[in-house]
């Protein structure tokens, strides 16, 4: 397969990944992560999102593709067009620690006193 057709599918993938996951639910923000991840050498895309009042956020990864910056420009350009929501970017070159843990959150699981 040629390159060009590879980005071709590559952004429709990302498009029909972001689609599934933004639905527009009530009471829900949602908001993209661009992630430029130096230990495995890649670009990934996430959708996050968070319901009112809540303190759990998800996120999805809606793409992955290799290190390479003109890739990079087309699957932004054609996120921009496809959406308006908020756009943060990441570095693992600065990684982020989360304010504290989450001890006790007992719908998932996590019970740790």
């Amino acid at each position: 397969m040629d390159k060009e057709t590879e980005l071709r599918l590559g952004i429709k993938s990302m498009l029909s990944q972001y689609n599934h996951y933004f639905t527009r639910a009530p009471h829900t923000r949602y908001w993209l992560v661009v992630v430029d991840n130096h230990f495995e050498d890649c670009y990934s895309f996430f959708i996050y999102m968070q319901r009112f009042k809540e303190k759990l956020i998800k996120s999805y990864e809606i793409a992955c593709f290799n290190h390479s910056k003109e890739d990079y420009r087309n699957y932004m350009t054609a996120l921009q067009q496809h959406t308006h929501l908020s756009v943060y970017f990441r570095d693992t070159h600065r990684l982020i620690h989360p304010d504290k843990v989450i001890k006790v959150d007992l719908f998932h699981g996590h019970n740790h006193k």
